[in-house]
């Protein structure tokens, strides 16, 4: 039994370490101009960083990037991302969650305690000046839930985008414990219990959250054939909103976050197209 009880406090102390790990492509080389910031988290005060970008011509518009899981402020495609958004007119904020890159923390929490550096770094924007009717959150996977469960406490944005995010954790977390830690299934059910102890809450629904908010619009991206969160992930979170100005969007990717690679045109005319009718009709504050 002890043995067995190791196992699972193993397998979830290596689901929630985080990403302190170098950056693959240098702030210089996204865009030669940039601020490096710092910031904290909401609540419990996390010393942040994160890399500010101003478009050549700015419109007054920006754009918050929240990664997923042991990814940072670059994940799989924030830096081509921000490059599109730059020549448009967004500044762009991207920026390391709580335990990656180079903000404080050792644990990752899917999206329990995320939420918080989010609505640190919109702080730090509003401080900044920026209006929060110009401004789109857009998150990826852990991101995209961190996005859902701090979406009750940003009224006043824009739009909020949520690609190839998970409606519950607990079945999230089944899939991911297997496919990263090989942990058997038997295993998988303790280990989920056991991260309650690295500040994780596997109860966490993002659909409910969603279900919660008719007045808020989101847009849902998935690749129809993720192996790790399946579509249907996003389907329930479609189905659970409301508002009849939500989206969904299922691009015909193969793997996890196999969005805006699998297809860049067509994800930036969807993303855009949300972007634009959200900001010409303002979320009530």
């Amino acid at each position: 039994m002890s043995l067995f009880f190791l196992a699972s406090m193993v397998g979830a102390r290596l689901a929630v370490a985080g990403s302190h790990g170098s950056f693959a492509v240098p702030a210089s080389a996204i865009r030669g101009h940039h601020l490096d910031v710092t910031f904290r988290s909401r609540v419990d005060h996390v010393r942040l960083s994160g890399w500010l970008f101003h478009a050549d011509h700015p419109t007054g518009r920006s754009v918050i990037l929240v990664h997923g899981w042991q990814g940072n402020r670059e994940d799989v495609d924030f830096v081509a991302l921000t490059r599109q958004l730059l020549p448009r007119g967004y500044d762009v904020l991207m920026f390391d969650l709580r335990g990656s890159g180079l903000s404080m923390g050792s644990n990752q929490t899917f999206a329990h305690h995320e939420p918080r550096d989010l609505l640190g770094a919109y702080d730090h924007m509003i401080s900044l000046g920026y209006a929060p009717g110009q401004m789109t959150i857009l998150g990826n996977s852990m991101g995209a839930a961190t996005v859902i469960e701090a979406a009750p406490h940003l009224p006043a944005v824009g739009a909020l985008v949520a690609d190839s995010a998970f409606a519950n954790l607990t079945s999230a977390m089944m899939g991911a414990l297997t496919r990263y830690t090989l942990l058997p299934g038997l295993l998988a059910i303790p280990a989920i219990e056991a991260s309650r102890a690295f500040g994780v809450l596997p109860t966490l629904s993002p659909v409910d959250i969603v279900q919660s908010l008719p007045g808020r619009a989101f847009l849902f991206l998935h690749a129809r054939g993720d192996p790790l969160l399946s579509v249907a992930n996003a389907e329930q979170l479609f189905a659970a909103s409301s508002n009849s100005s939500s989206r969904l969007d299922v691009i015909a990717g193969h793997d996890h976050m196999d969005t805006y690679t699998h297809n860049p045109a067509a994800y930036m005319t969807v993303l855009l197209a949300f972007i634009n009718q959200q900001l010409a009709h303002p979320a009530a504050a």
